[in-house]
């Protein structure tokens, strides 16, 4: 018996009998209910939320450093320039909407190299591309950098002496090569050997290899390339001019065909396929994806964006995103020339593209406007 019951004594009405509480099965389930949903918005906000806003890899880390003709520059420009040049990023016209994010643009440097270390340890820089994105006009304008350019690198930045080719900037960077003084990996070493010589400062980077490529293109579909003329290499074999799809692997072939062509023809064909690859994530059945394709391709990739700014920036920019507003460029055979110069580094002469202030210039007006 209940301690708490009364005790009917036999006079009066007896007591009514104490209800007991009757909690339904939808209530239990709506408790469970809300629980899980506190659990998991506790791990969102303690776990998940901080480990998808990190970074993927390392984030740039330039130094300051005074630039351009009329400032105090404490750093002696290359031997090659009276000074060292700076890019002016135009002014935001008042009134302007920045379609996607909190920034009106930014210098993204891009790098293929030519390792297949998931881990990357080591590479050269096989394709450079510097992109100006614009997230106001909603347009991309790129320039492509051969990996042969002639560089200098900033006093006591680096262990390797000067001149060095744009493409061992990134080598000199990696964890297993250790050669750059400065913070970060490969893309920070080389984005400031490319702010150094040519005034452009990268705000972001993303570097992938030969596997990377060839499992991202094969996990999209392939891509559809337009070729204006047929292409053969011995080792790397044939493809016919016109339309063709293209899996990873004859995808990453064509862009590393040079050997009886040119540098500016493998450039234009991995411009080729990067238009491709870009025109298939924009297709609706394709973007639909991009969020899977990022979750399972995060660890193949550097990049100093978290997975929280490539899912949401990258999805509203391919939604607003025209292709006929990617434009690519090379720089013109005019503002280089070849010269077999010695490499401290390799120890003994290489082939190389020297280049001056009109280089710097027409970089400057090409990542700005396209003529």
């Amino acid at each position: 018996m209940n301690d708490t019951q009364p005790i009917y004594t036999g006079e009066g009405q007896p007591p009514p009998p104490k209800k007991r509480k009757h909690i339904s099965g939808w209530k239990i389930f709506g408790y469970i209910v809300l629980a899980v949903i506190l659990i998991l918005a506790m791990l969102y906000l303690l776990w998940i939320r901080p480990a998808i806003s990190e970074p993927i890899s390392a984030p740039l880390a330039l130094p300051t450093m005074a630039v351009g003709p009329e400032g105090e520059a404490t750093t002696v420009p290359p031997t090659n320039l009276g000074f060292l040049p700076a890019f002016t990023e135009p002014t935001l016209a008042p009134g302007a909407d920045i379609v996607c994010g909190n920034e009106a643009s930014w210098n993204v440097l891009l790098v293929g190299i030519d390792y297949r270390d998931p881990a990357y340890t080591y590479g050269l820089a096989d394709v450079i591309r510097v992109a100006r994105v614009d997230f106001v006009d909603m347009e991309v304008n790129m320039v492509a950098l051969p990996r042969d350019l002639l560089v200098e690198a900033p006093e006591e930045r680096f262990t390797e002496e000067n001149p060095m080719k744009i493409n061992q900037a990134y080598l000199f960077g990696t964890p297993g090569w250790g050669g750059y003084l400065g913070e970060g990996i490969g893309a920070n070493s080389l984005a400031e050997v490319i702010r150094y010589n040519f005034g452009v400062t990268p705000h972001h980077y993303a570097v992938v290899n030969f596997d990377a490529v060839i499992n991202f293109i094969d996990a999209i579909g392939g891509v559809e390339v337009n070729l204006p003329q047929e292409v053969y290499d011995e080792g790397l074999g044939y493809f016919p001019a016109g339309p063709q799809t293209l899996n990873g692997d004859r995808a990453l072939d064509l862009m590393r065909i040079r050997a009886l062509y040119s540098d500016s023809f493998r450039v234009a064909n991995q411009t080729l396929v990067m238009k491709a690859i870009l025109n298939k994530l924009m297709q609706p059945a394709t973007l639909v994806r991009v969020p899977a394709l990022l979750e399972q391709f995060k660890d193949a990739f550097l990049t100093d964006l978290s997975v929280e700014q490539i899912a949401s920036l990258g999805v509203c920019f391919l939604r607003n995103f025209e292709i006929e507003n990617l434009n690519a460029a090379q720089i013109p055979d005019e503002l280089l020339s070849v010269e077999y110069v010695y490499i401290p580094s390799l120890d003994g002469t290489s082939y190389t593209y020297r280049w001056d202030q009109r280089t710097v210039d027409w970089i400057h007006q090409n990542l700005l406007t396209q003529e």
